[in-house]
């Protein structure tokens, strides 16, 4: 009878860890890189606050706090204009938060 309790248990447990790796397969979808323009307002560090111009970026809020060391091949000073592209993803608090990929200086 211990028999049958132990493979009803283990039959039990697979199931279980079947179900629960499949409820987490869509945790991890891609998000579509995005870009934006605006003017640099200030600098501290490797970041900056930036002055949202154009993106859809904009519908979250107007200014957003970027990292400026993904493209250390430019100096930056306050009222460059620049167009950055990041991973899509918006953190809302003011500034905005977004994971810079790249950040170049425009005319």
């Amino acid at each position: 009878m211990a028999f049958i309790y132990k493979r009803l248990f283990l039959f039990l447990l697979v199931l279980v860890s079947v179900l629960f790796s499949a409820c987490n397969s869509g945790e991890h979808e891609l998000i579509e890189e995005a870009a934006f323009t605006g003017t640099i307002e200030s600098i501290h560090n490797d970041s900056a606050i930036i002055a949202i111009e154009e993106g859809e970026i904009l519908s979250s809020g107007d200014k957003v706090s970027v990292n400026l060391a993904v493209n250390e091949e430019e100096t930056f000073q306050v009222g460059d204009r620049v167009v950055v592209s990041y991973d899509g993803a918006v953190m809302e608090s003011y500034p905005l938060q977004i994971h810079t990929i790249s950040i170049k200086q425009i005319d």
